[in-house]
């Protein structure tokens, strides 16, 4: 999980459309979300790279801040109503592991199932506690 959330952040700290980042089954998980939300353009994976094209809109990042919720020191698991409850204002995206895999969890509430939050990108201010 760490490698994720290292991967995803290093994608904010460019300003080229093109990024490469090691690879990991993981990391492929949650670029597929981020291609299925319209949050990067693409990504191929060649050997033991992945290569992300990022999008960009009006000349800035698509992606504007990414902030880790769950850390190897403390898991964050919301169960769906909770999930209900503290998205009502939400206009980001909360990455999501279920037993299902890497989903929005706007998918888990629509299947009625918790998970524990990876990170949550172009939140704001969004508080856990």
């Amino acid at each position: 999980m760490q490698r994720a959330c290292e991967m995803v952040q290093s994608l904010l700290k460019t300003q080229s459309s093109f990024q490469r980042t090691p690879y990991h089954p993981f990391c492929c998980q949650i670029l597929q979300l981020l291609l299925k939300e319209g949050l990067i353009r693409g990504y191929t994976v060649e050997g033991n790279r992945i290569s992300v094209l990022l999008k960009f809109y009006q000349g800035a990042p698509v992606i504007r801040n990414v902030r880790v919720v769950s850390k190897p020191s403390r898991d964050v698991w919301l169960q769906p109503h909770e999930l209900k409850f503290r998205t009502r204002h939400n206009t980001g995206l909360w990455v999501m592991q279920t037993p299902l895999g890497v989903v929005s969890h706007r998918d888990c509430m629509e299947m009625g199932i918790g998970g524990k939050v990876i990170f949550a990108v172009n939140n704001g201010h969004q508080h856990w506690c």
